[in-house]
């Protein structure tokens, strides 16, 4: 069975890429903390104390313009500032052009504050002049950014440290994603390697660990069946042994004392078991024959001993054994006027035929009608057995090809049979390059469909 594909390339990446993402994020929240809490602060803060100093010189100049415009340039470098009235009048300013001038707006609220940003960006700070009472006049300033000294280690410390635990708790939380499944994972493969059969992990996830865990619980399923199936056969075979070998026992007592007649009259029921035994062993050795050509060397092709085959004779081999095995069912063979040779083993081809036909009489009741049909068709040609059985349930369906699965087994049982004619029938029609399919309904029947290529032209 193969895994499921997932939607995209690979969720597993794709959640490493959401947590890396995430982290990112969490670093630039974390640095945007930084610049403006641990590093601007002192500095704009620095900024409006230098500010707030100078209000008393201006103050006290506002009305000297020279006076003004000299404690303006005794500003430190790179500083521009500008005084003004509340009727926008240029008092002084060490830059050219000077800054503009408030709105009203901003002027009311200047007076309420006294000292005020303005503009984060560049940084500008509002300064209303003199220091209390009605505004006479203001400062704007705009300072050119000096080099930033350092910041203590000791402001440094807290954002760092909330970095590094967002960090952590986002990776720890995705390493647990990780972890907890693979925990699982190898618990259940310790578990399955103990003996436990039941043992399945059972991770609903939509990502890669989730079609890992949905491959192992296949396995684990598929292991439990062949493991059940292996005892079943054992069962089975032990069953089919022993009616056999009972009657023998009893024909060889019977010998001993001396009772030839009864011991011959027993001869041809041993015949039959002893057939039966045959064909048994027969069918295990050549499914274990094809299966291992198959498994130990993908794409071999199985030993087949292959000739030309005429149809018509092949299938009339196989109806005439039907007959004489199950003479309580009534055989229509229906055939085309011509059918393409086979270039088949003979031999296995018969097998897989009487497999099929066999199946139909086991599960379909007495002087019921089987039919068997040969027809051409473009690639070859096709094979019908039909029968008026119990059907097969459709939870069944998906196993009939598995070696030693029987859909009924109480009927199997009475019926005899190990599960192995479908899975030898299909075995030896796929090593010839065909196809075996089944259609079935509960109570309706079952039709088995063979599409065999035909023979090369001579």
């Amino acid at each position: 069975m193969s895994l499921r594909r997932p939607r995209f390339a690979s969720r597993l990446l794709l959640r490493i890429y959401l947590v890396g993402v995430a982290q990112v994020v969490l670093f630039l929240v974390c640095m945007t903390f930084l610049q403006k809490y641990v590093l601007d602060a002192p500095w704009k803060e620095g900024v409006e104390r230098d500010m707030a100093s100078r209000v008393a010189e201006w103050s006290a100049s506002r009305n000297d313009p020279d006076a003004l415009q000299a404690a303006l340039r005794q500003m430190r470098p790179g500083a521009r500032a500008t005084v003004l009235t509340p009727g926008g009048r240029l008092l002084g300013a060490n830059i050219s052009p000077p800054l503009e001038a408030l709105s009203p707006k901003m002027l009311r609220e200047l007076e309420e504050k006294r000292v005020m940003l303005y503009s984060e960006r560049p940084h500008r700070v509002a300064v209303a002049i003199p220091e209390t009472g009605p505004l006479e006049a203001y400062a704007l300033m705009q300072e050119g950014r000096p080099p930033r000294p350092p910041p203590p280690p000791s402001r440094l410390m807290v954002p760092l440290f909330i970095m590094l635990g967002s960090l952590a708790v986002t990776s720890l939380f995705f390493a647990r994603t990780l972890a907890v499944p693979l925990q699982k994972l190898a618990a259940a493969a310790r578990s399955l390697g103990e003996g436990n059969l039941s043992t399945r992990v059972g991770l609903r996830r939509r990502d890669e660990l989730g079609q890992v865990s949905d491959a192992f619980d296949e396995m684990a399923e598929r292991i439990t069946h062949l493991l059940r199936s292996q005892k079943e056969l054992l069962a089975n075979v032990s069953h089919e042994l022993r009616t056999p070998l009972a009657r023998i026992r009893v024909a060889l007592d019977l010998a001993n004392e001396g009772d030839a007649v009864l011991a011959r009259e027993s001869l041809a029921d041993i015949a039959e078991d002893l057939g039966e035994l045959e064909r048994l062993v027969d069918d295990v050795l050549t499914t274990a024959r094809l299966d291992l050509t198959t498994t130990q060397t993908p794409g071999a092709t199985p030993p087949l001993r292959l000739e030309r085959v005429e149809t018509r004779a092949l299938v009339d081999k196989a109806a005439a054994r039907f007959r004489s095995a199950r003479p309580e069912h009534t055989l229509d063979v229906r055939m085309d006027s011509t059918l393409p040779e086979l270039e088949a083993d003979p031999v296995l081809l018969r097998r897989a035929l009487d497999n099929l036909l066999d199946n139909a009489g086991k599960y379909s009741e007495p002087h019921t009608t089987v039919r068997l049909s040969a027809r051409r068709t473009e690639q070859g040609l096709e094979v019908e057995v039909a029968d008026q059985g119990i059907g097969i349930d459709a939870k069944d369906m998906e196993h009939l090809f598995t070696p030693f699965f029987r859909s009924d087994r109480s009927r199997a049982r009475r019926t005899g049979g190990v599960g192995l004619g479908l899975a030898l029938a299909r075995r030896i029609v796929v090593a010839h390059g065909g196809s075996l399919s089944l259609e079935s309904q509960p109570g309706q029947g079952t039709t088995a469909r063979v599409q065999l290529p035909g023979a090369p032209a001579a």
